[in-house]
C-alpha cells in the first residue's frame, strides 16, 4: 500500500469530464494552474487524471518560452489524485481538493524537493508527507546498510537494531499524527486510504500469532478506507488493495471469494457511483481472469446486484444484459462447489445409467465428440499419462460422446483410442439435455466431481488435471 513514486503513463484523448480544460475570454475559471518550469519551453505538459489505478491525459499545453504551462478550465475539477508529466521523466503527482483557483506550482527537475507549491493546500501536504518519507527512506537504508556490514561489531548492530526500531516507531506515530490532524480534507483522507492498518501482532513469532493477525485483518482490513468516498476511485492505489484483500487474505475457494467480493459491493450501497464502480470492477476482474473458479464471483455478483436486484442498474444497457445473460447461462449450473446435475445416459450396449450413481472419489465427465480434432489429440494423452497414473486411487471417467448417435463412429473412436475401461456413453435421443447443465461451448469439455458429486474442478486439459490430482492425490 506505499505511495507510487513512478507512473506508468497511459495517455488517453478522452477527457474524464467529457469537456477539455480551456480559457475563456471573459469568464471566471474555477480551476486555474500555473507550472513554472526551466528548459523545458516547447515541450508538452500533460496534466492527467488517476482512475482505478490507471492515468488518463485531461489536458495538455505547451510550455512557454519563459517556462510557463497553463491550464485553466470553467468549472472546478472533481477533487481526486492529479499528475504533472513531460515525456519521458518529469513527473509530479498533485492532490486536488476544494481550493483550485489559483494554483501555483515551480518544479526543479534537478532536485524535486526543492519543488514548490501555493493555492493547494492538499498539493503541499502531499509533498512534505513524501520529502519527509524520502529522507526516512535514506535514513533507515543507512542504518541497515551498517547493519548488515560484515565489520560491524555485535554491540553496535544490537545498537543499531534498536535504533531502527525505534525509527519505525517514530515514523508510524508522525503518519498517525499527519492524518488525524488532516482527517478533514483530501490530503487525510489519501494518506489514511493508503496506510495498513496496523496488526495486533507487528512480528508474528507463532502459528497462534499468525491466526491473530489474518483473523483480524480479515475484519478490519477496510477500516483505513471510506469505500463510499468516489474520490478513492481516483487515485493509484484502491484497487491494488482491493485485489489485496481478494487474492491474499480471503479464503481462496470460489465461494469464499463470491461472498466477499458481495460484502464489498454492499459497503458501497450508500453511493451510486462508488457502487457502480465496485459492482463493476469486480465483475469484470471475475470475467477477465483466467483461474479456474472466479466465475463464481461474478455469477454472484450478477445474479445479487443485476439479474434479481430490486432495482436493476440503468447504467447496463440491453445489449450488455443480453451478453451477461449469455454468460450466465453457460455457468449458472456447473460453478465450482455446486451439486452437479444428475444425467441420464445410454451406454454402448444399450445400458442406461445416471451419472450421479457412479461411485468414485473423484468423478471424471469427459464430453467430447468423436470427430473433433483437438478431442482426438487430447483423449490419448488423458488416458495414458492421468488416468492410468490415478486409476487406482479413486479417479473413474465417463466419456460422454456428444455425437454418440452415430454408433458406428463412436464404438470406432472408442477402440482406437482404447478407453474401453473408461464408462463410454452417450445420448442420441438428446433426452438429458445436457448442454443446459453443462457448459460445452468448447470442446473437449472436463469436469471432475468429488465422491459427493460436487464440481471440484472444470474446463482442464490434460495438464490441468495433471497438476489437479497431484495436488489432491497423494
Amino acid at each position: 500500500m506505499r505511495f507510487k513514486t513512478t507512473i506508468t503513463i497511459l495517455l488517453s484523448l478522452l477527457s474524464l469530464s467529457g469537456v477539455k480544460a480551456q480559457n475563456i475570454p471573459g469568464t471566471i475559471n474555477e480551476f486555474n494552474l500555473e507550472v513554472t518550469i526551466a528548459g523545458q519551453k516547447g515541450k508538452k505538459m500533460y496534466l492527467g487524471q488517476y482512475f482505478r489505478e490507471a492515468t488518463y491525459a485531461r489536458d495538455s499545453v505547451i510550455v512557454s518560452n519563459s517556462g510557463k504551462a497553463i491550464f485553466t478550465a470553467k468549472e472546478k475539477y472533481p477533487e481526486a489524485q492529479y499528475f504533472i508529466y513531460i515525456e519521458p521523466d518529469i513527473r509530479a503527482d498533485l492532490l486536488i481538493g476544494d481550493d483550485q483557483k489559483d494554483i501555483q506550482i515551480t518544479l526543479n527537475s534537478a532536485n524535486p524537493q526543492k519543488s514548490t507549491v501555493s493555492g493547494s493546500s492538499d498539493t503541499k501536504l502531499l509533498w512534505n508527507y513524501l520529502n519527509w518519507a524520502a529522507d526516512n527512506d535514506k535514513k533507515k537504508a543507512s542504518l541497515e546498510k551498517q547493519l548488515y556490514d560484515p565489520k560491524t561489531t555485535d554491540k553496535k548492530k544490537a545498537d543499531l537494531e534498536k535504533e531502527i526500531t525505534a525509527e519505525e516507531e517514530t515514523s508510524l506515530k508522525y503518519v498517525e499524527n499527519l492524518i488525524t490532524d488532516n482527517k478533514d480534507n483530501w490530503f487525510g483522507t489519501f494518506l489514511k486510504g493508503m496506510t495498513p492498518v496496523a496488526l495486533p501482532h507487528p512480528s508474528p513469532e507463532n502459528e497462534q500469532d499468525f491466526a491473530e493477525n489474518i483473523q483480524y485483518g480479515r475484519v478490519h482490513y477496510f477500516d483505513n478506507i471510506d469505500l463510499t468516498d468516489q474520490r478513492l476511485w481516483s487515485t493509484n492505489y484502491l484497487t491494488s488493495i482491493i485485489d489485496s484483500y481478494m487474492q491474499q487474505w480471503v479464503d481462496q475457494t470460489p465461494d469464499s471469494l463470491a461472498m466477499e467480493a458481495s460484502k464489498l459491493v454492499a459497503k458501497t450501497n450508500s453511493n451510486e457511483f462508488c457502487y457502480k464502480e465496485m459492482l463493476t470492477y469486480l465483475i469484470n476482474s471475475a470475467i477477465s481472469s483466467d483461474r479456474m473458479g472466479d466465475e463464481n464471483i461474478w455469477a454472484r455478483l450478477f445474479e445479487e446486484y443485476i439479474f434479481n436486484a430490486k432495482h436493476r442498474p440503468d447504467w447496463i444497457d440491453s445489449a450488455q444484459m443480453i451478453d451477461l445473460q449469455k454468460m450466465y447461462e453457460k455457468v449458472k449450473d456447473n460453478r465450482i462447489g455446486m451439486k452437479a446435475h444428475n444425467l441420464i445416459l445410454t451406454t454402448l450396449i444399450g445400458d442406461t445409467i445416471k451419472t450421479n450413481d457412479i461411485e468414485a472419489d473423484y468423478l471424471i465427465l469427459y464430453f467430447y465428440s468423436h470427430d473433433c480434432n483437438h478431442c482426438i489429440m487430447e483423449t490419448p494423452v488423458l488416458h495414458d499419462k492421468l488416468y492410468k497414473k490415478y486409476k487406482d486411487k479413486g479417479v473413474q471417467v465417463v466419456a460422454i460422446d456428444l455425437k454418440g448417435e452415430d454408433k458406428e463412429e463412436w464404438e470406432k473412436f472408442v477402440e482406437t483410442n482404447k478407453i474401453a475401461n473408461w464408462i463410454n456413453v452417450a445420448d442420441p435421443m438428446y433426452k438429458s439435455q445436457y448442454w443446459i447443465y453443462y457448459d460445452i461451448s468448447k470442446i473437449p469439455s472436463v469436469f471432475v466431481l468429488d465422491k459427493n458429486k460436487k464440481i471440484v474442478a472444470k474446463k482442464l486439459e490434460s495438464k490441468g488435471l495433471g497438476e489437479f490430482f497431484d495436488y489432491y492425490i497423494k
